[in-house]
């Protein structure tokens, strides 16, 4: 047993295969490739779980993630638009593995053109209404544009769209992820009737949580937070509190019983200040005593997260001591695991990317 002094982020083996077998059987059965964002769990350690699946493609978030995840995997996504001030990482990384890269204005096909010396795989952005990144599904005469001089450089392999549902992640039930993914669908349709034959990539683990029956257009989905989950995940509808695989694990360093609260070694350096609404008051992780997986003693709410403190509202006291140690459910895992780079499974240490 990990002798826990401080916070120490815990991950459950089990539950994660179980998360990947339901969305890789999916993927299956809807004939479409499953290619998983490495961004949540940043380790080649877990990367090697979904093998065992018969996965062979990932996504990542950078050039960086792209280089560490490239000692162990072939074919290889950078989800986010092209920085071509990384090209020369870039070129590096097209010797090694099957690289494919993100873009979404004129300015990068010209870049690339002019100081890319081999071809390289590359789809366009497209927004259906995240209104984060990439070009608007109706700008129609822009994209044509974009894909004409894809199409004619000698520098690039273009396969396709790639889009994601972002806004699902603001929906309150299964019904509005639901509304989401079908409209998003939509407006993909219409640029796959338009430009047939080519590569659509989605991805965001909420609706690829629910969604099992996808239309024959869509080529492959590319969920990530799956693998973990999280307290917003589940307050969304996408997973059960279950299927969450992470805890972080801390000491109780004070109880001020005449507040109803107590002071936990945990802040925003381990957990990030993620947080959702309960009640219309911020919430930044359940609390739990005792067994760190089991749901049944929840004892009360991260209510204010500074550097290294956390307070917890009590909604009950089970002889609560200084120095007793609770579990926390994060908010967001991605950030969580990002924040403290190393985790514990089975007793064993699970390095991340540095």
């Amino acid at each position: 047993m990990i002798d826990v002094i401080k916070p120490t982020l815990l991950l459950n083996k089990q539950k994660c295969l179980d998360n990947l077998e339901r969305i890789n059987t999916i993927a299956k059965k809807n004939n479409i490739k499953f290619r998983p964002h490495f961004k949540t769990h940043q380790s080649l350690e877990v990367g090697r779980w979904f093998k065992k699946f018969g996965i062979k493609s990932i996504t990542v978030s950078s050039v960086s993630m792209a280089k560490y995840f490239s000692e162990e995997w072939d074919d290889i996504l950078i989800a986010f638009p092209l920085n071509v001030l990384e090209l020369d990482n870039i070129k590096v990384l097209q010797n090694k593995v099957c690289l494919s890269i993100l873009i979404d204005s004129y300015e990068s096909i010209d870049i690339l053109d002019k100081k890319l010396s081999n071809k390289i795989n590359v789809y366009l952005k497209i927004d259906v209404g995240y209104k984060r990144a990439g070009i608007r599904y109706d700008k129609i005469e822009s994209i044509k544009k974009i894909t004409n001089l894809l199409d004619s450089s000698d520098k690039i392999n273009f396969k396709g769209f790639l889009s994601h549902f972002g806004n699902t992640y603001n929906s309150n039930s299964k019904d509005e992820i639901r509304e989401v993914f079908y409209d998003s669908i939509n407006k993909l349709e219409k640029l796959n009737n338009i430009f047939p034959d080519l590569d659509i990539s989605i991805g965001d683990t909420p609706s690829c949580s629910i969604i099992e029956e996808y239309p024959d257009f869509i080529s492959e989905i590319r969920p990530g937070n799956l693998i973990y989950y999280d307290l917003a995940q589940y307050k969304i509808g996408s997973c059960r509190l279950d299927d969450i695989a992470l805890r972080v694990v801390c000491p109780i360093v004070s109880i001020y019983e005449d507040r109803s609260c107590m002071l936990i070694y945990c802040g925003s350096v381990h957990l990030s200040k993620d947080y959702i609404l309960e009640n219309e008051k911020k919430c930044y992780g359940y609390v739990y005593q005792g067994d760190h997986w089991s749901l049944d003693n929840k004892i009360g709410k991260i209510v204010s997260l500074s550097q290294e403190h956390g307070i917890v509202n009590l909604e009950k006291n089970e002889d609560l001591k200084i120095g007793q140690k609770v579990s926390i459910i994060p908010i967001h895992s991605c950030l969580t695991v990002d924040k403290m780079r190393e985790l514990y499974c089975d007793n064993s240490k699970i390095e991340t990317m540095n």
